[in-house]
């Protein structure tokens, strides 16, 4: 899920016993004092003009939360070992993925939060925010790519997560989170072809239980024009958010529909969405594997709604972890000093 805005987990942990084992992620910091995680991992060497195929990444790692909560937001940040921040065209995708949960609209494993070039700070609102527990299992996919004319040999992934303690006296309503993608891949990379000139893909999907969206975001890649999600049942247009590009004409960000502000989009269960992703390739040729779209949002269930339990014996969860394992199995980089 490679969203604009905070997708967030549901109750229904399954045992200890059942939670895969990823190798350990990078340094993991509790800033106690502004209620703040800091997580760094890496290095990952980056040469110049080098697509994420071309980069040895890190893989899936995994990490432990170290107190109960609520998580407001985040924030990722490529480094060099200086600590100084390199230009956010490295970033590919960063996956948060909580690893003893389920996704709401299919048998994945749950995708906590996913970030892109074009995903700026994210913060939630006060009265919201994302239920924790410590010893919680998260699972971080760190993909990094590099289309500048600069290598970065020790290129470093730095995830800050604000948080409010289990003690705070004005705890925030629990959110969950809600993905979709055009594809509709569960346990597989979620690229596609882009064929040229103009085309789309698109992806219909039921939302099981009812409750509030309270904000959706989406992300896509370059030649991407728009993301479209609409309300088959009732004829709704959700979300219609069109690219912004830069000066130079790249993608820069979708926006975020922050639907909280109008007391959010009531979806009732059994309602069915389509997702569309439109794309304009100027050049000649198909470009292989270079679409995605990816849609994620804050969604609050209505009382008495249970969310779906994580299976591991599911055939969509069992597909979903051998392919985290998979891409944890892919290794790291010789060890250096974090920044």
């Amino acid at each position: 899920m490679l969203i604009g805005v905070f997708a967030l987990a549901a109750a229904g942990a399954v045992g200890a016993g059942q939670v895969p084992d990823f190798p350990s992620a990078g340094r993991f910091v509790d800033d106690s004092a502004h209620h703040r995680f800091v997580l760094t991992l890496g290095p990952v060497d980056l040469p110049a003009h080098a697509t994420h195929h071309m980069v040895q990444q890190l893989g899936v790692r995994q990490a432990e939360l170290p107190r109960d909560g609520w998580l407001e937001g985040y924030q990722v940040d490529v480094l060099d070992s200086l600590g100084h921040v390199l230009p956010r065209e490295l970033i590919h995708h960063v996956e948060l993925i909580e690893l003893n949960r389920r996704a709401l609209l299919d048998g994945e494993v749950q995708r906590m939060a996913s970030v892109g070039k074009e995903t700026q700070v994210v913060e939630l609102p006060d009265f919201i925010g994302y239920p924790v527990r410590r010893g919680e299992p998260i699972g971080i996919d760190p993909m990094l790519e590099n289309p500048t004319d600069t290598s970065y040999p020790a290129a470093f992934v730095r995830v800050s997560v604000p948080y409010t303690p289990a003690s705070a006296e004005d705890a925030p309503q629990d959110v969950f989170s809600i993905e979709a993608d055009v594809t509709g891949a569960v346990g597989a990379p979620s690229d596609f072809d882009v064929p040229a000139g103009r085309s789309s893909a698109s992806h219909e999907f039921t939302v099981p239980i009812s409750g509030l969206l309270l904000a959706v975001g989406g992300h896509i890649h370059d030649f991407g024009t728009r993301l479209l999600l609409v309300n088959l049942t009732t004829g709704d247009t959700v979300y219609d958010a069109r690219v912004t590009r830069d000066s130079l004409g790249r993608l820069k960000q979708l926006p975020v529909r922050q639907l909280w502000r109008s007391g959010g989009y009531q979806i009732t269960g059994g309602q069915r969405f389509r997702l569309t992703a439109f794309y304009d390739n100027p050049g000649a040729r198909t470009l292989v594997a270079e679409g995605m779209g990816t849609l994620g949002g804050a969604f609050k269930p209505d009382s008495g709604q249970v969310w779906p339990r994580l299976d591991p014996a599911d055939p969509e969860t069992a597909r979903d972890l051998a392919y985290l394992h998979a891409l944890g199995a892919m290794g790291g980089m010789p060890g250096m000093r974090m920044p």
